[in-house]
């Protein structure tokens, strides 16, 4: 199935990523759709995870995270049969953020490793069984030092894509504490679940890659999988 998706903590450059792999399969003469999620401008489950995430219904542990899990999946169930006409096409399908950030960002919120399996595995019942939304060839989460994150989320961030927040910040990008624990539920999730790979960012003296570097060490990994 040619459908990739491109995972990482808040500012970890998926973006970027994703738009030299939209030029690469252009350039190659491959039809591709992209797509983003969650979809904070489509309705309902959209719109609730836009006010979720200006912190409508209560702070980060405030909100019991199965709910916000099914919200989150509720988006991805919305959009998957235009995901599945796609593939049906044969084109190549990349999304920022799937099933395996549904799992990371929800987890995180707890501390239990038992209760953390638990919520892991309801979602990807949820999501694969329950909903049979399309199940992806390869999830690559960029791993990128964590410093740069941290610059990032401390950095002003604007564009289009932040208009869901309404002038108000994201309580998910909110805590530098809560992106570590995210970090931590994706190394842990890829030690036992070959679908997500870890894409190792950081160059020898622990700085940031460049762009192009992430991207060729990408391709290698879409090869080696044989998605391209």
């Amino acid at each position: 199935m040619n459908l990739i998706v491109i995972e990482g903590l808040d500012g970890a450059g998926k973006s970027t990523q994703i738009k030299l792999l939209k030029s690469y399969f252009e350039e190659k003469g491959i039809e591709s759709e992209y797509l983003h999620f969650p979809r904070t401008d489509a309705p309902y489950f959209g719109e609730l995870v836009s006010r979720f995430l200006r912190g409508e219904f209560g702070r980060l542990d405030e909100v019991d995270p199965y709910l916000v899990a099914m919200l989150y999946a509720g988006d991805r169930k919305d959009a998957s049969e235009m995901i599945k006409e796609w593939l049906k096409k044969g084109k190549y399908v990349i999304l920022d953020r799937y099933v395996y950030s549904n799992i990371a960002y929800q987890c995180a919120k707890i501390s239990d490793h038992a209760e953390r399996s638990g919520l892991r595995d309801w979602i990807l019942d949820l999501e694969f069984r329950h909903f049979a939304i399309p199940q992806a060839a390869i999830n690559i989460f960029l791993d990128v030092p964590f410093a740069f994150t941290s610059e990032k989320l401390i950095e002003s961030r604007s564009g289009s894509d932040r208009i869901y927040l309404k002038g108000n910040t994201d309580i998910h990008e909110d805590s530098l504490d809560f992106q570590r624990s995210v970090r931590e539920v994706y190394l842990e999730t890829a030690k036992s679940d070959v679908s997500l790979q870890i894409l190792d960012c950081a160059a020898e003296n622990g700085a940031m890659l460049t762009a192009e570097q992430i991207f060729d060490k990408t391709l290698d990994l879409l090869v080696k999988k044989g998605i391209i």
